[in-house]
C-alpha cells in the first residue's frame, strides 16, 4: 500500500478496523479515504494557528474520521470509531497502575498546566491579530476546589462539523475524552457541548470516587 496523505497515527487503526470487518473493501476505502483527507485540508479554518498551535492535532482526528467515514459510505461511523480509539490507547493502559487520580494531583496539574499555557499563547497571539479561529479557553471559571476544571469556548471543529453535515458525528470524538479520563481512576464531568447545542465544551476532571460524582450520577457522557 501506498504512503497515504492521512496522518499515519490514526490510519494504522482504521486499516486494522478495514482488516477486520471490510477486508474485500479495505483498498478501495483507504485510496477514497486518502483523496477525501486531502480535499478535508482545504477545508482547515483559516488563522488557527497551524502547526504552531498544539490543539490543531484535534483536526488530524476528526479529518481522518471524515474521511473513511465518507469512503466506507457511512459504514466507518462513529460507533466504528470508539472501537478504533479503544485500540490506539490500548499501549498505555497500564498507567492505570501507576495513576489513580484518587490519589494523585499529577494528570490535573499536568491538564491545568497545558491549558494555562495555550490560553497565554491565546492572548500572546490575538494581541498580534493572529489565531482568531482557535479555541478560547477558560481556567476553572467555577471556581472549583478539586481536580481539574475549564471551559473551551468557539470550537472550530463543531464549526466545521455543522457546516458540513456531521452534527451526529462529532459527538463520537468527543465522547472519547472520558476513556482515557476514565483508565487513570478519574471521571469527566460535562454537561455540554457546543455540538450538542451548548455556549462551550465544559470539562471538570476528578477522582472516580469523588462524592462529587454522586450529583452527576445520571449525567449523559458526552
Amino acid at each position: 500500500m501506498s504512503k497515504r496523505s492521512y496522518p499515519k497515527s490514526w490510519g494504522k487503526w482504521f486499516e486494522k478496523y478495514c482488516d477486520m470487518y471490510l477486508p474485500e473493501r479495505k483498498e478501495e476505502i483507504c485510496e477514497k479515504a486518502d483523496h477525501n483527507y486531502t480535499e478535508l485540508l482545504k477545508q482547515m479554518p483559516e488563522d488557527t494557528g497551524g502547526k504552531a498551535n498544539g490543539m490543531n492535532k484535534n483536526f488530524d482526528t476528526w479529518f481522518t474520521i471524515v474521511a473513511f467515514y465518507e469512503a466506507s459510505d457511512h459504514v466507518i461511523d462513529g460507533e466504528a470509531f470508539q472501537i478504533i480509539y479503544n485500540w490506539s490507547i490500548d499501549g498505555i493502559r497500564f498507567l492505570g497502575k501507576l495513576i489513580d487520580g484518587n490519589k494523585s494531583k499529577l494528570i490535573y496539574k499536568l491538564f491545568a498546566d497545558y491549558y494555562k499555557n495555550y490560553e497565554k499563547k491565546v492572548r500572546e497571539h490575538r494581541a498580534k491579530g493572529e489565531w482568531k479561529n482557535t479555541w478560547d479557553v477558560a481556567i476553572n471559571p467555577e471556581h472549583r476546589t478539586e481536580g481539574c476544571s475549564f471551559h473551551l469556548i468557539g470550537c472550530p471543529i463543531a464549526k466545521h462539523a455543522k457546516e458540513h453535515g456531521y452534527e451526529e458525528l462529532l459527538p463520537y470524538l468527543c465522547k472519547t475524552d472520558h476513556i482515557l479520563t476514565e483508565i487513570l481512576h478519574a471521571r469527566l464531568i460535562r454537561t455540554q457541548t457546543e455540538i450538542l447545542g451548548g455556549t462551550c465544551c465544559d470539562y471538570w476532571y476528578i477522582g472516580d470516587r469523588n462524592p462529587a460524582l454522586e450529583q452527576y450520577k445520571d449525567l449523559e457522557r458526552i
